[in-house]
Formats: C-alpha cells, structure tokens, sequence
C-alpha cells in the first residue's frame, strides 16, 4: 500500500510525461501519419543509422528488426560513419535535437562517399542541412525528451523501407502492434517491478535479438530513474559476464528478458544462468515476451521496461523527465572548440 501512495502523490507531479510513456500505442499511430518529404532513389544494399542516445535507440530496434532480411544494418555511434558506406547505402541521420554534434560530424563521411540520405529531427542545424541539399526529410513532432520520441523515430523509418521494398510491407504488423498495446495493461507488471528495483543495481539480459530491448531498459533506467544499470546478450554473457557473480561488490537485480522465439538453447541458457544468479543469492525476474510478430514482441518488451523506468522514479522521489547533468555537459562541450 505504502509502494502505490508513493506512486499516486508522485504521479500528481509528472503526470503528462507518465501519460507520454502510457500513450505508446496512440504514439505509433500518430507516427504511421508521418511522411517523408521525398523519397532516397538508387540501389540500396546496406543501411546505417547515424545516432547519438534516445536519438540511436531507433536504429538499434531497426537493426533487430530486420535481423533476418539479408540487408546488413549497423548503428553508429560516433563523429564519422564507417569508411565501407558508399552509394549503395542508406544513411539515416537521427537527431531528435537537430543539432547532435556527433550527428552532424559524421554525415560529412556520407556526403562524401555519395551516399543516399534521410534525415529524421524535429529541427535545429539537421532539419537546415537537409533542406539546404533537398534531401528527404522525416521531420518529428517538437517538444519531446528524445527517448520520448522513439515511436516517432521508428514507424516513418519502418514505413519508408517498406514503401521502398527493402521489407515487407509493415503495416499489418504495426497495427497488430497498436492492437496488442491498447489490448493489454502493463501499468502492474510495470510498478511491481519498479517495487522490487529499489536501492538495486539493474542488469537486463537478453538474446541478441532483443539486445537492442535490453540496452534500452539500461538506458532509461539511465535518464529515467538515474541509477546505474547494465546490459548483455546470450549466450556471450555466460563466456565472461556470469563471473561476475562471484565476488559481489553491490546490489543486483537481474531481468532476463525471454523472446518466445528465442533459440532453445538459448532459452536452456537462461534457465541456467538464472539458477547461477539465484545461488549467488542475487534476485532476478524472467519476463516471457510474447506476440503475433517481432515487432509486436519487441515494442512490447520495450514498453514495459520504459514504464518500469519512470516508476522506479516516481518511487524514489525523483523527476524522471529532465536530464540536468546531460544538458548541463553539453554547455560546458559547447564552451570547448570544436572544427
């Protein structure tokens, strides 16, 4: 009882970005609205995502995604773009800002090497650039935290591909995905979970395929809650990682997040490395990601951990929708030179 008076006195406070988080089915709908403003020509045979932070996520569930399509999609995080690009590449530039220095550095190397380009921002220098050169353009709703936007970041990506015949048309899947986020409540699953986090140190496994699942859990742990919290992928982790659970230096909570089409062995992995974790006496919770589709499962798996996130913040009496020291670093870079 006392976990959800916390909750309702909190939730008085930051009710409209809780709302946001709830909304991810109404967010994708809205984004299923969203066109380009002309479309990338050419022969495309491989795609790179150029995004820093809440602005990446997007092209790290794209990569998962496609997983299976035979089109190599790699995420870069960094001031230039892999010298292997070339005109046969589809460059998405992501930043929800418009003025991510690391996004703006490496597009140089994709306006070099001839690349096709998209551009996805809801303005700033990108939003310029893009339009100064008459490059397609997705241009996303203003007044977002980043991470906040990633519906609006993927669906239009998603959408672009497929009217390009790179996949499959998604439009089933992105409306079996809105039906199965409107259908089921993950408010409960979301706040017990965020009980059991308190004063922990979450570690969110998964198979490589929901990897990028993973490290977006970490990741809004990171801004949502601002705690620690660490991710990795089967069966890699039990080459190294597993170690780690024998001499405990603080308080872990482990989340194994299961794909119902992960691998068997996978899965038999998971098992065990959960009966390891369990003998070190470290708590864990296994959560079987289910749907008609992966893209279903993983914006799914995704929104529970997005809500788990902001309720583990409302619990420990923190504000989960600024980013004070974030945007407190970037003034202090913004005072150094930069070419």
């Amino acid at each position: 009882m006392f976990l959800y008076s916390v909750f309702n006195l909190m939730l008085m406070v930051v009710d409209s970005y809780l709302e946001l988080v709830r909304n991810l089915a109404g967010q994708i709908e809205e984004a299923s609205k969203i066109e380009p403003d002309r479309m990338p020509v050419g022969v495309i045979n491989k795609i790179v995502i150029a995004g820093m932070g809440g602005s990446a996520i997007a092209g790290s569930v794209l990569a998962s995604y496609m997983h299976k399509s035979g089109i190599p999609v790699s995420v870069s995080r960094d001031y230039s773009l892999p010298e292997h690009i070339d005109r046969n590449t589809l460059v998405f530039a992501i930043s929800y800002s418009g003025n991510t220095e690391e996004t703006l550095s490496s597009i140089r190397t994709a306006f070099r090497k001839g690349a096709q380009m998209v551009g996805i921002t809801s303005g700033g220098k990108l939003m310029t650039r893009f339009r100064e050169h008459k490059l397609p353009l997705i241009k996303l709703p203003s007044g977002l935290q980043p991470r906040a936007s990633l519906a609006y970041q993927f669906i239009p990506m998603l959408r672009l591909l497929g009217k390009m015949k790179l996949i499959s048309d998604p439009s089933r899947e992105i409306a079996s995905t809105i039906s199965a986020l409107k259908k089921a409540s993950y408010d409960s699953r979301a706040k017990s979970l965020a009980g059991k986090l308190i004063c922990k140190v979450p570690i969110i496994y998964a198979s490589e395929r929901m990897a990028s699942v993973a490290y977006r859990w970490k990741t809004q742990f990171n801004e949502n809650a601002k705690i620690h919290a660490f991710s990795h992928t089967f069966s890699e982790l039990n080459h190294n990682e597993v170690l780690g659970y024998t001499n405990l230096h603080a308080d872990y909570y482990a989340i194994i997040l299961e794909d119902e089409t992960d691998h068997p062995r996978i899965r038999t992995r998971m098992r065990l490395t959960r009966d390891i974790i369990s003998k070190q006496e470290v708590p864990s919770t296994q959560i079987l990601v289910k749907g008609d589709n992966l893209l279903t499962r993983l914006f799914s798996a995704i929104h529970i951990g997005d809500l788990a996130s902001v309720y583990l913040a409302l619990v420990t009496n923190t504000d989960p929708e600024p980013v004070v020291m974030i945007e407190n670093f970037k003034k202090r870079l913004g005072k150094t030179p930069f070419a």
